[in-house]
């Protein structure tokens, strides 16, 4: 799953796509049917929720309609194509998608299957809504458990008003609370994914990144392991969007670009992973809980102020400084951002070598010790 956090992405990176897919009759597949109300009577009926929410019928049900809906709309991207009024915008992304499945599946080896060779149009802004929570003084999530996927530190849903409508009960019982756009998700290899009409507002970069991040998903995913699958897939996303980039670049004009946006993004992750680490530091201390509050606020002032000065080009610094953070904002950034250094070392082990690098990763039954 990749998140969506447009202030952390370079300035005026997602744009509305002016020239939407013409709409297509749903698609009256029985073996769609019967995978998606399968997979409806397995969550259904096996044990162990969590959580009231997850184990509600109507959360469940409301669940499989969403992806079922997905499944039903979805057109293979070569037929869209066919269509003599698609928007030239659109035919433009469309063939940089089957272009970038294309590539992660020869060159960065990740099993793609037949994932983003098709389309589904959705009638809203986002693959998903979801909902992360932590207490006001903790950095552990409010988790929630599901089968195949095992433990997770947020609540997806396909409807903005009912992620917010879970989010405000939450609150109410005393935790930070964020509400987050999805870019997109995987179903890790069970159906195949198509691309989302939301989708069609990135950039031509943010879909390179969201194609490889989900094929990472369908290749590697060790259940209740959110974080180390979140940021395995960040890890091969931007070394694999690097290398499409430089393999396209005639000039060097656009690697160029890209390594000066990867320098800023690296400093903001480094601001957000030192101000976590104070927070943690602060939590586990011997201060009263009125106490912890005070320097909880004035941790977060002092990282935004950060964040102001650090005159970021390509980030937009105002925007992210601006923001209202809380635990849950830190939880969510974690998950996609850590461990970094121990990738990069399998990785260079490896030789650089895709195939040794995943085969690494498929073989681990649980996410290393020490891995962060």
């Amino acid at each position: 799953m990749e998140r969506r956090d447009q202030a952390a992405d370079p300035k005026g990176s997602p744009n509305s796509s002016s020239d939407p897919v013409p709409r297509s009759k749903p698609l009256r597949n029985r073996i769609i049917w019967s995978l998606t109300i399968g997979l409806l009577l397995a969550l259904t009926l096996t044990g162990g929720f969590s959580s009231c929410v997850t184990g509600s019928p109507f959360y469940l049900w409301n669940a499989a309609a969403g992806q079922m809906e997905i499944l039903c709309n979805r057109r293979p991207i070569s037929e869209v194509l066919e269509d003599p009024d698609l928007g030239s915008e659109t035919r433009k992304k469309l063939e940089l998608v089957l272009e970038v499945q294309s590539f992660a599946e020869t060159q960065l080896q990740l099993d793609t299957g037949d994932s983003f060779t098709y389309f589904s149009r959705i009638e809203r802004d986002a693959a998903a809504y979801n909902v992360v929570a932590a207490p006001a003084l903790s950095l552990e999530a409010h988790s929630y458990w599901f089968p195949i996927v095992g433990t997770v530190p947020y609540l997806g849903f396909f409807s903005r008003e009912e992620a917010e409508s879970h989010a405000k009960d939450l609150e109410r019982s005393g935790l930070d609370v964020l509400v987050q756009d999805v870019a997109g998700y995987s179903t890790l290899g069970w159906f195949d994914d198509p691309l989302l009409s939301s989708q069609l507002a990135y950039s031509d970069y943010g879909l390179v990144r969201l194609v490889i991040h989900e094929a990472v998903h369908a290749t590697v995913w060790i259940p209740g392991s959110v974080p180390f699958n979140e940021s395995l897939a960040s890890f091969v996303e931007e070394e694999g969007s690097r290398l499409y980039i430089q393999m396209h670049d005639e000039d060097g004009s656009r690697m160029a670009r890209l390594d000066a946006i990867r320098g800023e993004q690296r400093k903001f992750r480094q601001i957000m992973h030192e101000t976590a680490a104070s927070l943690k530091e602060l939590y586990s201390g011997d201060l009263t809980d009125a106490k912890k509050f005070q320097s909880k606020q004035r941790i977060i002032r002092d990282m935004q102020e950060r964040i102001r000065n650090s005159s970021f080009a390509y980030l937009d610094g105002e925007k992210l400084a601006a923001k209202t953070y809380n635990n849950a904002h830190f939880l969510s950034y974690l998950a996609y951002n850590s461990g970094t250094d121990y990738f990069r070392i399998v990785f260079q082990d490896c030789h650089r070598h895709w195939g040794c690098f995943l085969q690494a990763m498929k073989s681990l039954d649980e996410a290393p010790k020490g891995w962060k």
